[in-house]
């Protein structure tokens, strides 16, 4: 049982199914001005009179994002702006090689709040996102609470340890909603499984740029008075989907200005939004999932999604990219070979990096944690999946049961 539900939109619009040929034509028009999109759409801008169907269009990969991005930033400086004030984000990668994603700087508020609004004026919401490493999430809720009319506290990380008083601050000042990555809702739930339960929390907000598995039984056992809001989305797209108390496990609706494919069961996304520098078009998310149906009666499609696909991972959230991590190790000169290998069986989520040592590298506890350390501070995705959790990521030697290869990056294995 929950207290209240206000899932319906704030305007009553009916959200398009295909996009327009207008549509596709202008998100174009806007990438033939970035060199390495030009090339990419080349054959289709060569015909000024035909507008393509989106579908025969090419995928966008993560790497071209990046390039894109930096060739915007690059004619920016040039002075051959677009007049948009925009965001840079990190979608995945290393300090020496970054992925990247320039969004708006409103994040798309305005376009969630069209068709997600769990917060109002008569509410106080705790955000619980730390100012993280190029990670939009903490700046989306702060933006998204008061332009909701509701009063934001921008309180970031939970301190550790046992004894601490902010649930009683939270309660002296009014709090009725949280907004909380991943590894904070696994602190809320354990603390109310110690008896440390939360009466006045009405409103828990999860998801942003990354995927909050946590299920709604879990919650509902810890906080019965507690709605659950979600979204889903990433740095490189900003949010994609929305779904309410009502909706089903894993369903989500896309929001407005985002168009999603599902083509061999992995999620393309194209943007609608003339803010965003450089246009997302068919950009592969690196997600699964599939066409679904949602109980909650809302109209439109609805996208069920599963576990990314191969080398990328989650990890409490985060979709990470295996082979980055492998790369990182090979770079540390310590190792010659690795693979990662994550444990989807357990009840806690966790990843090995398996190295293998090059000749003459101590194989002692130093040199593993060296390493571990070493890809930690250089991958811009991986260090806030560890901070909470940091049982939740461990580098170990090789051995002949779990030796790295030169197959794939990622395995799935229980450990």
């Amino acid at each position: 049982m929950v207290a209240r539900t206000r899932w319906q939109p704030l305007a009553d619009e009916s959200r398009s199914g295909a996009p327009t040929a207008h549509g596709v034509g202008e998100l174009l028009r806007e990438a033939s001005r970035i060199p390495s999109l030009a090339i990419k759409y080349r054959s289709f801008l060569d015909e000024p009179g035909a507008e393509p169907p989106l579908d025969a269009l090419p995928v966008l990969r993560r790497e071209e994002l990046s390039r894109a991005v930096e060739e915007v930033i690059d004619l920016n400086k040039l002075g051959r702006t677009w007049g948009e004030a925009s965001s840079l984000w990190a979608v995945g990668g290393s300090l020496g090689s970054p992925g990247l994603s320039l969004l708006p700087e409103d994040l798309y508020v305005a376009q969630v709040r069209r068709s997600w609004s769990p917060v109002g004026p008569a509410d106080v919401v705790a955000n619980l996102h730390p100012l993280e490493r190029m990670r939009p999430d903490h700046q989306f809720f702060h933006r998204f609470t008061t332009e909701s009319g509701a009063t934001a506290l921008p309180f970031g990380r939970l301190p550790s340890g046992k004894h601490d008083d902010w649930p009683d601050l939270f309660a002296r000042l009014g709090v009725t909603a949280i907004a909380a990555p991943a590894e904070s809702v696994c602190r809320l739930l354990g603390d109310a499984v110690a008896g440390r339960p939360l009466p006045w929390l009405r409103t828990l907000l999860l998801g942003g740029a990354g995927l909050d598995r946590t299920p709604d039984r879990a919650v509902a056992d810890c906080f019965p008075y507690t709605e659950v809001w979600r979204l889903y989305g990433s740095p490189a797209t900003g949010p994609i989907g929305q779904r309410g108390p009502l909706c089903l496990a894993d369903v989500y609706h896309p929001l407005e200005h985002q168009h999603v494919e599902v083509v061999d069961g992995r999620l393309l996304v194209t943007t609608f939004d003339p803010g965003r520098k450089p246009p997302l078009i068919r950009y592969d998310t690196g997600d699964r999932g599939e066409y679904a149906r949602c109980v909650c009666g809302r109209p439109g499609p609805a996208v069920r999604l599963f576990d990314p696909s191969s080398p990328f991972f989650r990890l409490h959230g985060r979709t990470v990219s295996a082979q980055e991590l492998v790369e990182l190790a090979l770079g540390t000169g310590d190792v010659v070979a690795a693979h990662v290998a994550v444990d989807r069986a357990g009840h806690e989520e966790r990843a090995q990096l398996r190295v293998r040592l090059a000749p003459g590298v101590p194989d002692d506890s130093y040199t593993l944690d060296w390493i571990r350390y070493q890809v930690l501070e250089n991958h811009l995705v991986m260090t806030g999946c560890v901070l909470e959790h940091p049982d939740a990521f461990e580098v170990v030697t090789a051995d002949e049961s779990t030796g790295a290869s030169a197959g794939s990056a990622l395995v799935h294995e229980t450990f």
